[in-house]
C-alpha cells in the first residue's frame, strides 16, 4: 500500500483529499505547515508527497530548499507541489528544482485521485 504526506493548511481540501486517498486504498498522513511538512519529509519514507506551496511557518519552497541544505537525501522521494497559483509565475520556480505540481483549482476530486495515480506508475 503506497504511504502519501499530504501537506495542505486548508482544513476542507486537507479533509477532502484525505478522503479521497484513503478511499482509493492510500494510507495517508498530513501535515498542516511547513514546518511540521519539513519535519515529517526527513524523517519518514513515503512514496508521494503533495506539499502545498502556500503554507503557515514555511511555504513549500522554503520546505524544499531547506531539505537541500538540511536533509538532501529526503529530496530522493518524490514530492508534487500543490497550488493555486498562476502557472508561469510557478513554473519559473518549480523547473529549476525539476519537482512537478498539480493546480488544485483545475481538478475535480476525481481527476485529482486520476493525477495522483499517474505518480505511482
Amino acid at each position: 500500500m503506497s504511504k502519501i504526506l499530504l501537506v495542505e493548511d486548508d482544513q476542507f481540501l486537507r479533509t477532502l483529499y484525505v478522503d479521497l486517498l484513503k478511499a482509493d486504498g492510500y494510507t495517508v498522513e498530513e501535515a498542516v505547515d511547513g514546518e511540521e511538512a519539513f519535519n515529517k519529509i526527513k524523517s519518514g519514507s513515503w512514496d508521494l508527497i503533495l506539499l502545498d506551496v502556500v503554507l503557515p511557518k514555511m511555504d513549500g519552497f522554503q520546505v524544499i530548499n531547506k531539505l537541500k541544505t538540511e536533509s538532501p537525501q529526503s529530496l530522493k522521494q518524490k514530492i508534487v507541489l500543490l497550488t493555486n497559483l498562476d502557472k508561469s509565475s510557478l513554473i519559473k520556480e518549480v523547473d529549476p528544482l525539476g519537482l512537478q505540481y498539480l493546480i488544485k483549482s483545475d481538478l475535480t476530486p476525481d481527476q485529482f485521485v486520476n493525477k495522483v495515480k499517474s505518480f505511482f506508475t
